[in-house]
């Protein structure tokens, strides 16, 4: 187990999916000073209550980030972007005076990696027309070589019900994912 500050947000990041963040309330500009001084990383938890901007409840599960660019924008707001690397079930949540979250966590098991079924055309085909319109979302993808980065990607892009991307986040097995994703992609398309 270890004690992670965590960074709420509201949407889900998933393993190799680089986010850009424009950092602007103190606690954060605190939680990125640190993790670039001691070049280390911080949690990012999916909103279950709250805002971004004053309090939040979190999801269970989460995905440690690492910094891989940073900027200072010209309107004073600290630009970062973070690449999801570990995932992280939530123990225990508490906040520090400035309200910063900190999370003790339990990291989940890396994933054995799979080379992309053939079964999964269809899926690589979806993924690519989704991408087409990821740019508007300014997410950063790694090329697609093995089942994780598929399943990962996919379960970024598809319009999805908090609930149904905790548990993509939760699950351990990448052809089981994309197997599930396949069984609801009708339903999660036309949500």
């Amino acid at each position: 187990m270890s004690l992670i500050p965590l960074f709420p947000l509201n949407m889900a990041l998933f393993p190799g999916v680089t986010l850009p963040l424009r950092i602007f309330e103190q606690r954060y500009l605190r939680l990125v000073t640190e993790s670039l001084k001691t070049d280390t990383g911080f949690g990012v938890a999916l909103i279950r209550s709250g805002k971004e901007v004053g309090a939040a409840e979190v999801w269970p599960l989460g995905l440690y980030v690492r910094i891989v660019d940073w900027s200072q924008g010209e309107e004073g707001l600290l630009h970062i972007d973070v690449a999801g690397q570990s995932r992280f079930r939530v123990l225990e949540t508490s906040a520090q005076d400035d309200g910063l979250l900190m999370a003790e966590v339990e990291w989940l098991p890396d994933e054995e990696s799979h080379p992309v079924p053939e079964s999964c055309d269809g899926l690589l085909a979806v993924l690519n027309e989704l991408k087409q319109h990821a740019a508007i979302l300014a997410l950063k993808f790694e090329p697609v070589d093995s089942a994780e980065a598929l399943s990962w990607q996919l379960a970024q892009l598809l319009p999805l019900e908090d609930q149904a991307r905790v548990e993509l986040l939760a699950s351990h097995d990448p052809l089981e994912r994309l197997a599930n994703i396949a069984a609801n992609l009708d339903r999660w398309s036309s949500e």
